[in-house]
């Protein structure tokens, strides 16, 4: 019960610490003792070699199988046509994996890594930083899937991932701005958070490096926002306002950018879970109160608000505006599944879950680094979808489409 209720009282104040209003300037001193005390309390899941191994045992890490084999088996990274160009292209349209030099994230608590090796509720407060499927690169891809640890591969002098666990704020989380709880209106100024961190690094060119920035959020907003205005179906304007904003400014502030944005699930799945330990149905109703123990009525109403939100990123990346030839957004969609992945009895798969059942285990960051790497080398309307079975399918450039696919280098009458 104890660590129940620590955990509760981490998250609170970690949600209250993490959003920037008027407070920040009093308290921005306390900000970051505040937040350490916190991690001194849940220790630091993801460095302590029996957590993790605790973790395994449990069967919530990447399998180590046939399956996992080199990834030069996968794709010849070294000499492949996904290899680096020979000189750094002009075009982001005609990107290899190996041509991206820096790489950075952006998001809520699914990309700062919350509760990868949680071995208990207080751990869910810990940001696995290192693993996080996105934007870490520890270890390798061997160990941890992630989209930094794939990407190495074609270029191991790829630099920005987060190296372990650790705060945003700390040196080793790098360009992973993403914040617990973080909300669609936090945005613009994580936007900016990233842009200073990239101007004021050393090993940042920021003329001539190409830069892959993925950005993912919304659950927060769904879960712990809507549902309190007084009018929900206003808060699609508002994302659409916050997005604009953000995009203007990444645009403008950063030269040779690839923005991957994946679009927040359609959480509605969360109310269909099964089989689930008894501790998630009280952390999941504290954790998405908006959609949790609520009518059906209820939750038709918020679904079809949540379907036009989803709509809104797909129209705002696609606006002609943010298509040049040194900056794009690609809309990964591989996010939209209706059910979460169930076992042969029909139960819902907890392996991919953290202790919480909300956030996502090892496992489910491997499977999500999979999928968004193979949405970046599959054509529109081909993208598939996140797979439970990690390495059954992970694409790879080919002769024909050696490029990380955009709008236009899909289009026919485009020239590799």
């Amino acid at each position: 019960m104890w660590k129940a209720s620590l955990f509760l009282f981490l998250v609170v104040v970690a949600v209250v610490t993490s959003q920037r209003t008027s407070l920040d300037v009093a308290l921005r001193h306390a900000y970051r003792p505040l937040r350490l005390l916190g991690l001194a309390f849940a220790g630091r899941s993801g460095d302590e070699a029996e957590n993790v191994q605790r973790v395994r045992d449990a069967g919530k890490t990447q399998n180590s199988n046939a399956r996992t084999r080199s990834l030069l088996q996968f794709c010849d990274a070294e000499h492949g046509p996904g290899r680096r160009s020979e000189q750094r292209p002009t075009s982001v349209h005609r990107l290899r994996p190996g041509d991206i030099d820096i790489i950075g994230g952006m998001g809520d608590s699914l990309t700062a890594g919350n509760g990868i090796f949680a071995t208990n509720l207080v751990h869910v407060t810990v940001e696995n930083r290192g693993a996080s499927w996105s934007i870490g690169g520890q270890y390798n891809w061997r160990k941890y899937l992630t989209l930094p640890n794939i990407l190495k591969e074609f270029n191991p002098n790829l630099y920005g991932y987060s190296l372990k666990d650790g705060l945003s704020t700390e040196r080793s989380s790098r360009f992973n701005v993403a914040e617990l709880a973080a909300m669609s209106r936090d945005i613009p100024y994580m936007a900016k958070v990233l842009v200073k961190r990239f101007e004021h690094d050393p090993k940042v060119n920021m003329t001539h490096d190409w830069k892959l920035v993925t950005l993912f959020i919304g659950n927060n907003d769904f879960c712990t926002d809507i549902c309190f205005y007084p009018n929900p179906e206003l808060t699609v304007s508002y994302h659409e306002q916050n997005m604009l904003k953000t995009y203007r400014y990444l645009r403008d502030h950063v030269p040779r950018l690839l923005l991957n944005v994946v679009p927040a699930p359609n959480l509605r799945f969360l109310a269909n879970l099964s089989g689930l330990p008894p501790v998630c149905y009280s952390t999941l109703r504290f954790e998405c109160p908006c959609l949790l123990g609520k009518t059906k009525a209820h939750l038709d109403y918020y679904e079809r608000i949540m379907k036009r939100w989803i709509a809104k990123d797909y129209e705002i990346a696609n606006m002609p505006e943010f298509n040049t030839e040194t900056f794009t957004i690609n809309v990964q969609p591989f996010s939209q599944f209706e059910d979460f992945p169930r076992t042969r009895t029909g139960q819902t798969d907890t392996r991919f879950f953290s202790e919480d059942c909300f956030h996502l285990s090892q496992r489910g960051h491997a499977a999500a680094a999979n999928a968004i790497w193979n949405n970046m080398l599959e054509m529109e309307g081909e993208k598939s979808g996140f797979n439970p079975h990690l390495f059954e399918k992970f694409r790879c450039p080919t002769e024909e489409r050696p490029f990380l696919i955009t709008r236009v280098n899909s289009r026919s009458d485009f020239v590799v």
